[in-house]
């Protein structure tokens, strides 16, 4: 039984997801394509048409009868994690647009999520690689070359994917100290452990190329004198660190809520700022069910079976990002939907000053006019 190319993405022959990849064939790739995934896509889908020698084969003999040869998750893979990294992306611009054309500042949290980014679609790229080579695929499909690269390509894709789920936590932060003006103790205890996330994952990454000697072993499959760890224990640390990131989510989304809570201030200026800065509670939901596939890391049929786990990955770093980015959008928010969307008045504005007197209350107040207003009001 012969795969045909175009049935990984689950197309019958003689349909092209793509029409115009033929013109790889004749030399017209665009040179110069402006759009990042666009390219990716592009280069990607040229690739596939222009080299058969990597697509799957008849599959071996031995295959388990419960084993579908049609069922391919590599096209999810391509289409989620394209489609929440373009996502993001969007949010990170439009932030990137209210720093240069607004505001003119840019600060340490602004370079923290563009690095983030640019893992993120690594990532992604390394993904569709992946794919490309096998990944979504029952691994009694592949043979022993499409394991090999599959698994290091998976393995890349996991490198900067951790990254870039870890990394917009110390932007969260940078932007939590300068709206929310926290104690120096307090604003000590959040920066530990955003960066204790952090440096758990970058253990977690040391395991996963330690774990086999010679570390090439992992992937290469040719590679029979190996000695390897016990893969239930990069299995429980991950679980670990998910939990610790998963944790660390939280905290950061539920603190500006209850810092707002205390404030004297419209009940719907309220809501709106507790959403926008506690958006990042979402990541913690994702990285809960992220936990739960962290087992099918000892999967036999690894390609297959960690399909969504690579899903999933790509999914927190998005929602993180995103969640990063949303506090600092508010002058572009204003300047579509009016200064009303953050039921903000001028009337209640005016009333700040003496209800803060009266009440006693700590005024927080932003230090940039383009960040978020989280000063009291009466």
């Amino acid at each position: 039984m012969t795969r045909s190319r175009t049935s990984l993405f689950g197309i019958r022959p003689g349909i092209r997801l793509l029409s115009r990849v033929k013109m790889c064939k004749k030399n017209l790739c665009p040179p110069n394509v402006l759009l990042l995934p666009a390219r990716i896509l592009f280069f990607f889908f040229c690739q596939w048409e222009a080299d058969e020698a990597n697509m799957l084969t008849d599959p071996p003999a031995n295959v388990p009868r419960d084993v579908s040869p049609g069922k391919n998750k590599g096209p999810a893979i391509i289409i989620v994690d394209s489609a929440v990294t373009s996502l993001s992306s969007i949010f990170v611009l439009a932030r990137l647009y209210v720093r240069f054309a607004m505001a003119r500042k840019f600060y340490l949290d602004d370079y923290l999520i563009t690095v983030a980014l640019v893992l993120a679609w690594l990532t992604v790229g390394f993904s569709i690689a992946s794919v490309y080579n096998g990944n979504g695929v029952h691994v009694f499909l592949l043979n022993e070359d499409q394991i090999s690269r599959a698994i290091f390509w998976i393995m890349l894709g996991y490198t900067t994917g951790v990254l870039a789920f870890s990394i917009p936590k110390l932007a969260i932060v940078s932007v939590l100290q300068r709206l929310m003006n926290p104690s120096k103790r307090h604003l000590c205890f959040i920066w530990v452990l955003a960066s204790s996330s952090l440096m758990f994952f970058l253990i977690s990454i040391v395991i996963s190329y330690a774990q086999c000697k010679p570390s090439r072993a992992q992937w290469d499959l040719s590679i029979t004198n190996k000695t390897c760890l016990d893969p239930l224990i990069l299995i429980h640390y991950s679980i670990f660190t998910g939990c610790w990131s998963g944790f660390v989510d939280l905290y950061l989304a539920v603190y500006p809520s209850i810092v707002l809570y205390s404030l004297k201030m419209p009940i719907k200026k309220k809501i709106a700022l507790s959403i926008s800065l506690g958006f990042g509670s979402v990541a913690t939901i994702v990285a809960i069910y992220k936990i739960t596939r962290i087992p099918v890391l000892a999967s036999h049929d690894f390609t297959y079976d960690t399909a969504y786990l690579t899903i999933w990955t790509c999914v927190e770093g998005s929602t993180i990002t995103i969640a990063s980015c949303i506090p600092n959008l508010r002058p572009l928010i204003e300047m579509i939907f009016g200064k009303h969307a953050w039921g903000v008045t001028p009337h209640s504005r005016s009333k700040s000053s003496n209800a803060d007197s009266e009440k006693g209350l700590k005024k927080r107040q932003a230090r940039d006019p383009y960040d978020l207003d989280t000063q009291n009001e009466g």
